[in-house]
């Protein structure tokens, strides 16, 4: 039997709280299988047993990097699509605490071996390329409900992911407290994030717009999907490997 990952610290069931007060039971079922894949990814499932590469982690570490630096750009243009005042507060409430979250995901990276050369030369994979994009193409084509979703949805699920991870990465992989600020610091993200699903619960107040959350929040999950598979199946090459 594999071994499994603990349960998240934080951010326990996040990702549902939008989708359980407004989506059909359907439609959540469709997303809680999709989480449910999410959360117990290999990716992650291999940490508990060790199964997980240092080179799978400096993947992962290099892509997130990735998408940090575009989720900076991304939130302004959410920002700047919001219909009124009142929910363009929503999201730029959720900014100051990302404050500092790429220096702490390269005291990661550091821990692995990665360098700043690493990370200033770094190029998006098949899957991160995927998960950017369909951020974009909300943005580009949607409506406000639809980037609030997408943004919503990825940040949620990761936020949980970080909750259940931080143990696995101590134990079994013997990294320090300095070394996880980036997971650890994700709790204080969870206040904004309700604020976000409480904020969607109030623009939804159609069909239409019901079934366009769900189909961005689907789309979104399975953009996720690539980026972990991608992830696994790209260990980082280290110099030493050459």
């Amino acid at each position: 039997m594999a071994t499994l990952i603990p349960p998240a610290r934080y951010g326990d069931g996040l990702g549902r709280r939008f989708a359980d007060g407004t989506l059909t039971a359907s439609q959540r079922d469709v997303l809680d299988e999709k989480r449910q894949t999410l959360l117990t990814h290999p990716l992650w499932q291999g940490l508990a047993s060790g199964t997980t590469s240092r080179a799978q982690l400096a993947t992962f570490a290099l892509q997130d990097a990735w998408l940090i630096r575009e989720i900076h750009r991304l939130d302004g243009l959410a920002i700047a699509k919001a219909p009124d005042a009142a929910s363009a507060d929503y999201l730029i409430r959720k900014l100051t605490p990302k404050a500092g979250a790429l220096d702490s995901l390269k005291a990661f990276g550091n821990a692995l071996s990665l360098t700043e050369a690493d990370f200033d030369s770094l190029e998006p994979l098949a899957g991160c390329t995927a998960l950017t994009t369909q951020f974009y193409y909300q943005l580009a084509r949607g409506s406000f409900v639809e980037v609030v979703a997408a943004l919503s949805a990825s940040e949620t699920i990761f936020l949980e992911i970080c909750g259940r991870i931080e143990q696995p990465l101590k134990e079994v992989y013997k990294f320090g407290d300095d070394e996880l600020v980036f997971f650890s610091f994700h709790e204080v993200l969870e206040p904004a994030e309700n604020a976000i699903n409480d904020l969607l619960a109030h623009l939804v107040t159609t069909d239409a717009e019901r079934d366009a959350a769900f189909a961005a929040m689907k789309l979104c999950y399975d953009c996720e999907l690539l980026f972990y598979d991608t992830v696994l199946a790209h260990p980082h090459k280290f110099p030493s490997d050459v």
